[in-house]
């Protein structure tokens, strides 16, 4: 079975092994998002205070702003053939973008440990015989094996379940939803109720969709180099769309008929479909664990680019698979410790990303298509003393500045801003942030152009 294994973790993808087309990437975001997690955001959008009508708009409205930036970062798989995080070196330097690969694996193991408290949780409803801890370890091991088996077996494991949720969870539900309950008074009209929870309930679902930006190229990267941008933005659009808002707006719409989905969202979705269901809950977030399991190996690789016994092919798969199993080693720890508390820790959780994230979003994209127009020297993502500097100083400085700006526009619990505070608590670092980053970058990058001009047209954007 080991040559059935993925050959390959951030080293550049051969043309001769370049596949598949545009359109393979619906089923591939279809899957990773018919989870729990969004079953559970979209829930919380009615917990915070909207009624059903308000959080629906907010989760179309968050989604919308988040796939559209996240489609745009899937490009840069095809054109560069380079997981995601490793082309930041590109924007950062060869170190200063290792800040942006620890933060790209906190991600990936919160979203890991999240998600398999879920699935255990979800199990543990359906049979509470085994415990939740036991039920962590359990229903872990799938996604580890597809993990360990790579790229191509995510794929086809994406096809597969896209076809059995559509036609099991999202009939079922559906159906439950509309012959089982009512909508709760207090979740009814179409009055918004706070300006500022709508806000905050835009910039959570935002942020899960952008939280897909940080690795989203590690999925698309075996597609040819001269795929359609069209054809792969709108595909990759449309699998993230359909089924985050679809499982979200469900998540609101139960909240609204139970409240005690609050703060049980399990519970209450066994109470409206019944707790065979859970089934489907737990199979359908074993992409989501691999996935993350999967990408946070290629962030954790990437601090190792300059050795050559990381790099060389005899050696990739053992990097590969110890990689995997010290990401779900992490992530199954995290599960262990912070189950109890998930939906409180994980909208934590997010706005962290938020902070951090949605600047490196800016800079990356203004990057790849107002400056250098997708044309990098992607031999040097991987030598130190390559075209890039250890630090690339208009994006390592923007992103501080930028950083620093977003503080008095934070609304969380642990801290609220002065900007904030005096906008009775409107949540809007994220748009701040985007928009600072991307316009302070795009100077002064153009000030620095020795760093940031276009490559010359014979510098190839592959290795042989």
């Amino acid at each position: 079975m080991a040559n059935q294994m993925e050959a390959h973790h951030i080293d550049v993808i051969p043309a001769s092994e370049r596949h598949g087309r545009p359109r393979d990437q619906i089923a591939v975001w279809l899957a990773a998002n018919t989870t729990v997690v969004n079953f559970v955001l979209g829930g919380l959008m009615v917990a915070l205070g909207l009624n059903l009508f308000w959080a629906i708009i907010a989760v179309l409205i968050g989604n919308i702003l988040g796939a559209l930036l996240t489609g745009l970062h899937a490009m840069q798989g095809p054109r560069l053939g380079v997981p995601q995080m490793i082309q930041s070196r590109g924007q950062f330097g060869f170190i200063g973008s290792e800040f942006i690969f620890l933060a790209a694996i906190l991600l990936d193991v919160g979203y890991m440990a999240a998600s398999q408290a879920l699935q255990a949780k979800s199990m543990n409803l359906l049979v509470p015989g085994v415990t939740v801890t036991w039920w962590i370890i359990i229903v872990t091991v799938p996604a580890l094996v597809i993990a360990i088996f790579g790229y191509r077996w995510i794929h086809q494991f994406s096809k597969v379940i896209t076809v059995i949720l559509t036609a099991v969870i999202f009939v079922s539900l559906i159906q439950a939803a509309l012959f089982n309950h009512g909508i709760t008074p207090a979740a009814r009209g179409f009055g918004l109720s706070s300006g500022p929870v709508f806000l905050a309930g835009i910039a959570i679902m935002f942020m899960n969709m952008l939280s897909w930006a940080p690795y989203i190229s590690d999925y698309s990267r075996y597609l040819p180099e001269r795929v359609s941008f069209r054809s792969t933005f709108w595909s990759i659009f449309a699998g993230l769309m359909i089924s985050t808002t679809l499982f979200a707006a469900l998540g609101a719409w139960i909240t609204a008929m139970v409240p005690k989905a609050a703060t049980t969202p399990l519970v209450a979705l066994g109470a409206v479909s019944g707790t065979w269901i859970m089934c489907f809950m737990w199979f359908g977030q074993i992409p989501g664990v691999t996935m993350n399991g999967y990408s946070g190996m290629l962030a954790t690789t990437n601090f190792g680019s300059s050795i050559q016994r990381v790099m060389e092919g005899r050696y990739r798969q053992i990097v590969r698979v110890v990689g995997i199993l010290v990401m779900f080693a992490i992530g199954t720890i995290l599960a262990e410790l912070g189950w109890r508390t998930f939906l409180h820790t994980f909208e934590q959780f997010l706005t962290v990303l938020i902070f951090l994230f949605v600047p490196w979003s800016a800079i990356n994209l203004v990057d790849f298509y107002l400056l250098r127009h997708g044309k990098y020297d992607v031999r040097s993502f991987f030598v130190r003393k390559g075209s890039y500097a250890d630090f690339m100083l208009p994006a390592c400085i923007v992103y501080l500045v930028t950083l620093g700006i977003e503080f008095p526009f934070m609304n969380t619990t642990l801290y609220v801003g002065p900007i904030s505070k005096a906008m009775t608590g409107v949540n809007i670092d994220w748009i701040v942030g985007f928009v600072v980053a991307a316009v302070l970058y795009f100077f002064a990058a153009k000030l620095g152009r020795s760093n940031t001009q276009p490559l010359e047209a014979g510098v190839s954007p592959t290795i042989s």
